[in-house]
C-alpha cells in the first residue's frame, strides 16, 4: 500500500501544484482514518443571515447554500476550493494565531486548518469554522468597576467583531489539550469537537457558559440608560 501512494505521489509531483498537491496529500492520508462518531455529519443548520461572520469580504451577504459532503466522492473527483484570506473570519483567524508579525505565515496555517478540517469530515471547511465559532462566541462580557474600596461587576453586551474575538481566543486555548503535531491539526480537531460535544464536554463552550452565569448573577449592576 505504501509503494502505490509513494507512485501516486511521484505521478501528480508534475503537474500539480503546491497547494493542491499539499490538499491531495492530506485528503489521502485522511481516507484510511475513522471519522469521529460523535461528529453530527452533515450539519444541516446555518448562520443567521444577519450575522456579521456570515458576510464574506466585500460585506454583503452570501447566498445561503448547503453543507456540501464530499464522503461518497473518491478522492480523485474531490474539488476543494479554498476560500480568499480576505473573508473576515479567516482574518481574526489569522491574526489571533500570528507570531511576531508574520501574518503570511499564519494565512498559511489557517489554510492548513482548512485542509485538516476538510479532510477529516469530507464537508466543506469554511461553514464548519463559522458554526463552531458561533457556538462558542459569548453575548456578553463582565467588566469590574471599583468605585472607593468597593468593586462592581457589570455585564457588558459584545458586538460581533468582539463575539469572533473570543470565540477563536477559547477555541485556540482549548486546542492546546488536542492530540497533533501542529497547531492547525489541534485546532481543526478542537473546531470538530465543539461542533460535535456540549458544554460539559468543551472547554471553549464551557467558558461561554460560565461567563453567561457570571453575567445573570450580576445582571442588577446594569444602569439603566437615562
Amino acid at each position: 500500500m505504501l509503494s502505490t501512494i509513494a507512485r501516486l505521489f511521484r505521478s501528480e509531483a508534475s503537474n500539480v501544484s503546491r497547494g493542491n498537491s499539499l490538499s491531495r496529500r492530506i485528503i489521502t492520508a485522511a481516507s484510511s482514518t475513522p471519522s469521529n462518531p460523535s461528529f453530527p455529519m452533515p450539519l444541516d443548520e446555518m448562520l443567521p443571515d444577519d450575522a456579521l461572520l456570515s458576510r464574506n469580504a466585500s460585506g454583503s451577504k452570501p447566498k445561503q447554500q448547503p453543507l456540501v459532503s464530499h464522503t461518497d466522492l473518491p478522492d480523485h473527483q474531490i474539488v476543494l476550493n479554498l476560500p480568499l484570506a480576505e473573508d473576515p473570519l479567516l482574518h481574526y483567524l489569522a491574526s489571533s494565531i500570528m507570531q511576531s508579525g508574520k501574518r503570511h505565515a499564519a494565512q498559511r496555517r489557517v489554510r492548513r486548518t482548512l485542509l485538516h478540517l476538510h479532510a477529516f469530515t469530507r464537508l466543506e471547511p469554511l461553514p464548519l469554522l463559522r458554526k463552531a465559532v458561533e457556538l462558542a462566541a459569548p453575548s456578553v462580557r463582565v467588566v469590574t468597576h471599583k468605585s472607593g474600596g468597593k468593586s462592581t461587576s457589570i455585564p457588558v453586551a459584545l458586538n460581533e467583531k468582539q463575539r469572533a474575538r473570543y470565540a477563536l481566543q477559547a477555541i485556540l486555548k482549548a486546542s492546546n489539550s488536542k492530540s497533533g503535531k501542529t497547531l492547525e491539526e489541534r485546532l481543526a480537531r478542537e473546531v470538530i469537537h465543539v461542533l460535535g460535544s456540549d458544554k460539559d464536554t468543551n472547554a471553549a463552550l464551557k467558558n461561554k457558559d460560565t461567563l453567561h452565569k457570571f453575567a445573570m448573577v450580576n445582571r442588577g449592576n446594569i444602569k439603566e440608560p437615562r
